[in-house]
Formats: structure tokens, C-alpha cells, sequence
């Protein structure tokens, strides 16, 4: 009777093990499909909004395009910001892309800090481009 209980555990073990490491296989196989340039793209627009409502421009900085870049130090990137609103969430609607170009649809809430509209919050629409370069997704900031 034992004997046959223990062949009964050990099948139950094996399938067991086979079964987790087929659901192993599985999400493995998941991680390693490449991303498609639409969800990269989100990504990093969520990446770089969330630098730019935190306040840090450096690291919003490092979104734009070498070209940008080049041009634009680091350190001069925040005087291109105004401060007649705080941001204070951004929401991806969609994301569009073409061989090395793609368009980003947000939805962008800002906290108005204007007399009059002081403490207001509105939303606005607006589309951002990112480009392709040298293998990367790039916030395109016109100069």
C-alpha cells in the first residue's frame, strides 16, 4: 500500500515540476518578445513626463535627441519652461508610429498658478513626436 502511494506522489511531484517548468517556459518566452516601437515609445513618454511633473529636467533632459542635446546643455534645459502651470499628471491616449517616426497623443493636467485662475486645474490635448536615433525612441524638442 505504501509503495503505491509513494509512485502516486512521486506522479503527482513529476507533473507537478513538468507544469511549473512549462509555466516557467512560458513567461520566459514573454519577456523575451521585443517590444513593438508603440510600447517603447509609451514608455518612455510615461518616463519622461514623470521626470518633468517631479521637477527634474535633467533627467527630462536625457529624453530629447542627441541632436537636441547638443545644442541644449543640461543645465539650461529647465529655462525653457515657464512657470505659469504645474504639472500634475499626464495620461498616454495613443501612440502611433511610422518607420522612424512616431506620434504620441496626451491628455496633460495642469495646476494653473496664474492670478485670477490661481489653483484651477485644467487638462489639455496635445501630440508629442519622438523619433529614431542611433537605435533609441527620442522626445523631439524643436529648438
Amino acid at each position: 500500500m505504501w509503495a503505491e502511494f509513494n509512485r502516486a506522489m512521486s506522479r503527482r511531484a513529476i507533473g507537478a515540476a513538468l507544469l511549473a517548468a512549462a509555466a516557467i517556459g512560458v513567461a520566459g518566452c514573454a519577456a523575451l518578445t521585443p517590444k513593438t516601437p508603440e510600447e517603447l515609445v509609451h514608455d518612455r513618454a510615461e518616463q519622461r513626463w514623470a521626470a518633468l511633473i517631479a521637477g527634474d529636467f535633467d533627467t527630462a533632459w536625457t529624453y530629447t535627441q542627441p541632436g537636441y542635446r547638443a545644442v541644449i546643455k543640461q543645465r539650461d534645459y529647465a529655462k525653457r519652461f515657464g512657470g505659469a502651470g504645474q504639472w500634475k499628471g499626464v495620461q498616454i491616449h495613443e501612440v502611433t508610429c511610422e518607420a522612424e517616426r512616431c506620434k504620441v497623443h496626451i491628455r496633460l493636467t495642469t495646476k494653473v498658478m496664474l492670478p485670477n485662475f490661481f489653483g484651477q486645474e485644467v487638462n489639455g490635448y496635445m501630440d508629442e513626436v519622438w523619433v529614431r536615433d542611433e537605435g533609441q525612441w527620442w522626445y523631439y524638442q524643436a529648438l
